[in-house]
């Protein structure tokens, strides 16, 4: 049986054509996916502006115009009050994304030169009333606008000027506020709500960490070159049956009974699909950095179970009487296309189409082989329990059983009249 194992082993490694489409072909689209997705996440991203900071007198009567500014240049500041004018204004601003890079002028004559020559992308200014203005130049707008010269810009923008935007509405109902109750600043519950108004939304993670955008292509493509696998089994099933090869006549009269050839060609193929497999995951996790939640041993046991899967499902389909292999290897591959369509390999509409049978029909979701071990992944990047993980584990065994069975009693029925 040793023998038989690595005789079926060396079969598997000479096999060029499933060693392409398991490590080449993963490898390949994985690639193709990273430069057509790669810049998504940092066009969508927070990049420091670089700004003028005119601090005139009007800047000076800004109320609370350098703290924010402070604040928003990675600056940590809490429990600071600013006071100007004989106003006072009490801050607690605490930002963890540096959206500015400052360069403090005295005048606005000073910051429209750096403007012009290209040593700032902008400036921040203060009128009479206490507002901050956001000037930038025309070659930013156009960087901005054009998306692709400078990623992130037009969010940052955004962003910057929702902050001032907040900033001036924040101030105006202060100064209102004060003037018609000047004794309202002598109370905590006034500050409270000033600052509860300020903060009207704020960001939380529902997932176990923040995944990439596109993680699930890729582990669509996992469960995709997963299926494919089972051309390994598939080989070493018809090399077994007498009427297909003369290899399989061999065999067939062989002193080592059936059961132990095809438990050695078995886990020959288990062993060759899982290494394959590991070889594509660690492309994808450290090639194009799509990470698991730090949930790495999980991914490798994930992958152990999926081949597992996959070789059952090939001796399955191996196992089908008065078919050739070739016809075989065919009908494998286009169950591996054809279920990844339904797992969200093929865009955003197979994506859309992969979530609608799951919210609608997700007994159909459930017996697909590829969206299962698409969900191994997704249960590692987006729960914090580990539930949903060994429950798909549990399907995937279940399915394992389910193939081999069916396998199995196709070729104990499976008889020859003649050698």
């Amino acid at each position: 049986m040793w023998s038989t194992f690595i005789v079926s082993l060396k079969s598997n490694l000479r096999n060029k054509s499933a060693l392409f489409w398991l490590i080449i072909f993963p490898i390949a689209l994985a690639t193709m996916f990273n430069g057509v997705f790669g810049d998504l996440d940092k066009a969508m991203s927070i990049t420091p502006i670089s700004v003028a900071v005119v601090e005139d007198a009007n800047w000076d009567n800004a109320v609370g115009a350098s703290t924010l500014v402070e604040a928003l240049s990675g600056k940590k500041t809490g429990g600071r009050t600013d006071t100007s004018s004989s106003k006072t204004i009490s801050s607690d601003v605490n930002i963890d994304v540096k959206l500015l890079d400052t360069t403090n002028v005295t005048s606005s004559a000073q910051a429209r030169k750096k403007l012009d020559t290209g040593e700032v992308e902008g400036y921040l200014s203060a009128d009479k009333d206490g507002r901050i203005a956001l000037t930038v130049s025309s070659d930013t707008v156009t960087k901005a606008n054009n998306g692709t010269q400078e990623a992130g810009l037009d969010v940052s923008l955004a962003a910057l000027d929702n902050v001032i935007d907040q900033y001036n509405r924040t101030s105006a109902t202060v100064l209102t506020a004060l003037k018609d109750n000047p004794n309202a600043a002598m109370t905590r519950t006034f500050w409270n709500g000033i600052s509860t108004a300020a903060n009207g939304t704020r960001e939380i993670s529902l997932t176990n960490f923040k995944p990439d955008a596109m993680a699930r292509y890729y582990y669509a493509l996992m469960g995709m070159s997963c299926l494919i696998a089972m051309s390994y089994m598939i080989y070493t099933v018809t090399a077994s049956q007498a009427n297909l090869s003369a290899l399989g006549i061999r065999r067939t009269v062989a002193p080592l009974g059936r059961a132990k050839q095809l438990v050695a060609g078995f886990l020959a193929g288990w062993l060759c699909t899982s290494t394959c497999l590991l070889i594509a995951l660690a492309y994808i996790r450290y090639g194009c950095g799509i990470e698991v939640g730090g949930r790495e041993p999980l991914a490798v046991l994930a992958v152990i179970v999926a081949s597992f899967m996959t070789c059952s499902l090939g001796t399955m389909i191996g196992a089908i009487p008065k078919l050739t292999t070739g016809v075989k290897q065919g009908l494998s591959t286009a169950i591996a296309c054809s279920l990844s369509l339904f797992s969200g390999l093929y865009g955003g509409f197979a994506m859309e189409l992969s979530d609608l049978i799951t919210r609608k029909a997700p007994f159909l979701a459930i017996i697909n082989p590829a969206q299962q071990v698409t969900n191994l992944f997704y249960s590692l990047m987006y729960y914090d329990s580990y539930q949903p993980f060994i429950r798909t584990c549990a399907i995937l065994f279940v399915m394992s059983a389910v193939f081999l069975t069916v396998g199995v009693i196709m070729l104990r029925r499976q008889r020859y009249e003649h050698l």
